[in-house]
């Protein structure tokens, strides 16, 4: 790769794994600091038809940036925020920039981005966008898709476009902003961002810990607080194996119960209406100081990671039911633990239906069967394969059958043309997503 060398730009050669381990090969890593940088190296992989795939942070949990002979473009750089706007309200940044430290500089002048990915203090805010992440107040705020206003991204060509306006009400054009949001850098390379941003909320928030006697309370309870009109601005779950898994790699001290523990963040308004519904479910609850509730937090937010620490090999699993199947995909998750005789600790943003069954194997021989069959319970009930995690390569099958069901095959194909049109050589994070989804499915359909 000399002719790279040639450009002037910081280059390396290493390999790579992201969180779950998917293997990382690139001939080379590039390390751009600027745009021109980017477009230089894009332009180079399009004239040599080189597959060239973004990295933020490694966080991905499904391939996302998963490569052979790739270039890998290595953005911790471009990490600058270039704007804090307090009358229009939005930030602009570089997509290096680390998710945990944006908001402690918004916070500083009275604002906050609330999508808060449980990576947060790891992630990049590009990598956030590349697969619309979610997070813990998701309930109430939703996914990052809901919080960019514009984008400036480098084409598969080189060519540069932006995207979108810095303000919230925008009717010219197909919404483009949002095709490129949860692209997984199939389409493009993100190099600013405009969020929108809302100044910190006024009203008291109560945190609850509730102890509940079984997953099917702790829905009875989402499903209950629904009815009742009750917006969190958090609601979370783990289950008794993650406790464990908290009280043995990270000294948490948290008790254990059998039906797990329900975190919850309320307005205060809502209090009592919130605790009359989990004593209806014999909830076992307690009001948290403002310093236990950043504990436990911090605790939710590392749960992923304890786990991981304790198992030999550890799926993420991440599917969505609407909330009125929530005991419904919890019934079923149950049968195939017992099925497949193997352990499914339970991670869940519960509040929007968000379930994170964490599949833990002795080995991987079962892993591609029960890990479909997960995915399919949440097809079946109306929901979605994947509701902040992305697709890369490990759910591009799931994800066409779902559009299938749901939407019908023209729209799959519709995707396809539009990764054809932007991406003309197919170099931008080639085989994987949508690009993957319609192979199989033509697969399928010639067999």
């Amino acid at each position: 790769m000399e002719s790279l060398k040639d450009l002037g730009l910081e280059t390396s050669v290493e390999t790579r794994e992201d969180f779950v381990n998917f293997r990382v090969n690139p001939r080379v890593v590039v390390y751009p600091r600027s745009e021109e940088e980017v477009v230089k190296v894009v332009r180079y992989a399009y004239e040599n038809g080189l597959p060239i795939v973004p990295w933020g942070a490694g966080t991905s949990l499904t391939g996302a940036v998963s490569c052979e002979g790739c270039i890998l473009l290595d953005m911790r750089h471009m990490s600058s925020i270039l704007e804090i706007n307090d009358v229009d309200w939005f930030v602009r940044v570089q997509p290096g920039v680390n998710l945990e430290f944006l908001n402690r500089k918004l916070m500083e002048r009275g604002f906050f981005l609330p999508p808060d990915p449980a990576s947060f203090f790891l992630c990049s805010v590009g990598g956030a966008v590349a697969n619309s992440s979610g997070g813990m107040r998701g309930v109430k705020y939703g996914t990052f898709r809901d919080w960019v206003l514009s984008l400036r991204v480098v084409l598969p060509t080189g060519e540069v476009v932006q995207v979108g306006e810095p303000f919230r009400k925008n009717r010219a054009g197909y919404d483009l902003v949002h095709l490129f949001t949860g692209s997984e850098g199939t389409l493009g390379v993100v190099t600013e961002i405009w969020f929108r941003i809302i100044p910190l909320p006024k009203e008291k928030m109560i945190s609850l810990l509730s102890f509940m006697p079984d997953l099917d309370s702790t829905a009875g309870v989402i499903q209950d607080m629904r009815r009742a009109g009750i917006l969190p601005e958090i609601a979370e779950y783990i289950d008794n194996e993650v406790i464990v898994a908290l009280n043995t790699q990270l000294s948490a001290g948290l008790r254990e119960s059998r039906g797990g523990l329900l975190i919850l963040r309320v307005e205060e308004h809502d209090l009592e209406k919130m605790r009359e519904i989990l004593g209806k479910w014999h909830g076992e609850t307690s009001i948290l100081s403002d310093e236990e509730w950043e504990r436990i937090y911090s605790l939710r937010a590392q749960s992923a990671i304890a786990l991981k620490a304790m198992a030999k090999e550890m799926y993420v699993e991440d599917i969505v039911v609407p909330v009125s199947k929530l005991v419904e995909a919890v019934r079923r998750l149950k049968e195939l633990e017992e099925k497949y005789q193997v352990k499914m600790p339970v991670i869940a943003h519960i509040g929007d239906g968000n379930l994170h069954p964490n599949i833990l194997l002795k080995d991987r021989r079962m892993a591609d069967e029960l890990f479909e069959e997960v995915g399919k319970i949440a097809i079946d009930l109306g929901g979605s394969v994947s509701g902040e995690h992305g697709i890369g390569l490990q759910k591009a099958r799931l994800m066409g059958l779902q559009i299938q069901r749901h939407s019908g095959v023209k729209v799959l194909e519709i995707m396809k043309g539009i990764k054809d049109l932007v991406d003309p050589r197919g170099i931008m994070n080639p085989g994987k997503y949508v690009e993957l989804a319609y192979k199989l499915m033509k697969q399928g359909q010639n067999e």
